[in-house]
């Protein structure tokens, strides 16, 4: 009873004390209480049995099990996860693309197909020995060189089909039967990539950093690869690049 703690006197120590008792001792503050209440005793009890239970009925060695049990099956649904989320991402880069491979541009196909081949085996050596007469360097084409080896074992390693001939529309050029490797990353993308940044180290304008997203939408134009894969193959491709200049430019 809230009447029973109050201290009757007109001292200004006494009034504050009264109001702070009668603060405590109103309803709001009186529920708040005894819940926490509650649910302090009922943490404190179940902390207690599972302390003995732990003490009853398990072992060191059934606990360090245990303790492995556990990590490998939180590892197992962060494995879980991240095959939800690569499967997820692969859906959409697969619908997403299906809507270029299935583009009919006619004749314009042989402006497109500069960019789809350019950076690819036909085009790179010439750009190689094109380089090498120009700045009398063979930075360029040991970049190239390193970028193959690396990005070809990649292939091997993600080991993703390219996409199927029945679902792209009808081309002037078939450039999609030119391949049967894996798909990511796209080397073409990755080469274009070399070559911008080679381009823009000896200071050409910044636009020729455009032959990457070109030869990406023509790659994936013509069939040969999914969108996911030229920018893998591009960012891959790219800091590569700049890390070769930056060390031995």
């Amino acid at each position: 009873n809230f009447s029973n703690f109050v201290i009757t006197g007109n001292e200004p120590h006494l009034k504050l004390r009264n109001k702070f008792v009668q603060y405590l001792y109103s309803s709001p503050t009186r529920t708040c209480y005894k819940m926490a209440t509650k649910i302090a005793a009922i943490a404190t009890s179940m902390i207690s049995d599972l302390a003995l239970i732990g003490a009853d009925k398990t072992s060191p060695d059934e606990e360090i099990e245990l303790i492995d049990d556990t990590q490998l099956h939180l590892s197992k649904m962060d494995g879980t996860l991240l095959r939800l989320c690569l499967q997820k991402l692969d859906a959409i880069d697969k619908e997403w693309s299906d809507a270029i491979h299935k583009l009919e541009f006619g004749v314009i196909d042989f402006l497109i197909a500069i960019p789809a081949t350019l950076f690819g085996v036909i085009g790179c050596p010439f750009l190689a020995v094109w380089y090498y007469h120009k700045y009398e360097s063979l930075l360029y084409p040991m970049n190239c060189l390193v970028v193959v080896i690396v990005n070809h074992t990649a292939k091997y390693i993600f080991n993703r089909k390219r996409p199927k001939f029945v679902s792209c529309g009808k081309k002037m050029i078939p450039l999609k039967r030119m391949h049967h490797d894996p798909a990511m990353p796209s080397g073409d993308t990755a080469q274009s990539a070399v070559a911008a940044v080679t381009l823009l180290y000896h200071g050409y304008n910044i636009c020729w950093s455009l032959i990457v997203p070109a030869s990406a939408f023509a790659r994936v134009y013509f069939g040969s690869h999914y969108i996911g894969d030229t920018i893998v193959g591009a960012v891959f491709a790219w800091c590569m690049s700049y890390a070769i200049h930056i060390c031995f430019g």
